[in-house]
C-alpha cells in the first residue's frame, strides 16, 4: 500500500506514519518541516499545502492508494479544496480525519 500523509510529524499524523511503516507500507509525508522530524523510512516532501506550486511538486511523488489528511481542520475550505483538486488524479482515496470534532466543545465553524 502506498499512502500520503498530509503532515505526519506529530500527534495523530505521526502515529499513522508509524503504524503504516510497521505494516511495511510505502509512506510519503508532506509538511513544511517546522513542527517535527519526518520518520526514518518515509519519502518526505516539504512544502506548503496552501501553495499550488508546492502541491504540484508533491503530485510528482504519487500516485498513492490513499491520502490521509489530519492537518486540514484549521484551514479555510478553499485551502482544503486546493489540495484535493490538485491531487485528485494522484490518489484513489482521500481520508480526512478531524480530531477537533471528537472533543466536547470542539470548533464547529468549518
Amino acid at each position: 500500500m502506498r499512502i500520503l500523509v498530509m503532515g505526519g510529524t506529530w500527534f495523530l499524523g505521526q502515529a499513522i506514519v508509524e503504524g503504516a511503516l510497521s505494516q511495511r507500507w510505502e509512506v510519503t509525508t508532506f509538511n513544511r518541516g517546522r513542527s517535527g522530524s519526518d520518520a526514518p523510512g518515509v519519502a518526505a516532501v516539504h512544502g506548503d499545502r496552501t501553495v499550488r506550486e508546492d502541491l504540484l511538486k508533491l503530485a510528482q511523488s504519487g500516485p498513492w492508494d490513499a491520502v490521509i489528511d489530519t492537518s486540514s481542520s484549521e484551514l479555510p475550505p478553499r485551502d482544503v479544496l486546493l489540495a484535493t483538486t490538485t491531487l485528485r488524479n494522484r490518489a484513489r482515496r482521500w481520508v480526512h480525519i478531524s480530531t477537533v470534532s471528537v472533543y466536547e466543545g470542539g470548533r464547529t465553524n468549518h
